[in-house]
């Protein structure tokens, strides 16, 4: 037991270590946590199960488009360097590539090629998610997203965005997700 219990805090060490080098401090971003009442061996692989579609598109946001459907380009979407094409409901899409994936502690995507308003005061924006296991078999969900700012100036841009529409979209998002993965695992949640 005390193994796994020092195994667990060297997983967490690390992951935390990977989230900050997954998104530059002199970018502007934002992140927020929950606990989902699920073991993270469950958590894992419901996640991937979970359509971009539905839980990226449960409310209505002042200056950003809903996201209708994702094509592969590469891959099936599993694997690092995998992408898919995010088509949004304005005609516009960006381009969402794998870049880490640390079963079952770390999963972080770059988004690139936009075609959004972002790509005015943004080059580039990524997300990544920390899961943590927690000691009574729940799982504590961070997720981090992150905007590469053209210059000093779009970085306050950005950050108004982000306290306007963007943490309101993280926070309905990851509220959807912790729904979907729950009512998933029922037959098993402690």
């Amino acid at each position: 037991m005390k193994s796994v219990i020092t195994l667990l805090i060297i997983a967490a060490m690390t992951t935390k270590a990977a989230a900050q080098n997954q998104i530059p401090d002199n970018w502007a971003q934002y992140t927020l946590e929950d606990t989902v009442n699920v073991p993270i061996d469950t958590y894992w692989p419901l996640s991937f199960g979970l359509n971009l579609e539905e839980i990226g598109s449960v409310g209505e946001y002042k200056n950003l488009p809903r996201i209708v459907r994702t094509t592969p380009v590469k891959g099936d979407f599993t694997h690092v360097g995998d992408s898919r094409r995010v088509h949004f409901n304005t005609g516009q899409t960006v381009l969402e590539t794998i870049i880490d994936r640390q079963k079952p502690a770390s999963f972080a995507y770059e988004l690139t090629e936009l075609e959004i308003d972002l790509k005015r005061v943004a080059s580039r924006a990524r997300g990544h998610f920390r899961h943590e296991p927690l000691p009574d078999g729940r799982t504590r969900v961070v997720w981090t997203y992150g905007f590469d700012p053209k210059n000093v100036i779009f970085r306050w841009f950005i950050g108004r965005y982000i306290h306007s529409t963007h943490r309101f979209w993280m926070r309905d998002t990851l509220t959807e997700m912790k729904r979907q993965v729950e009512a998933m695992a029922k037959p098993t949640a402690r």
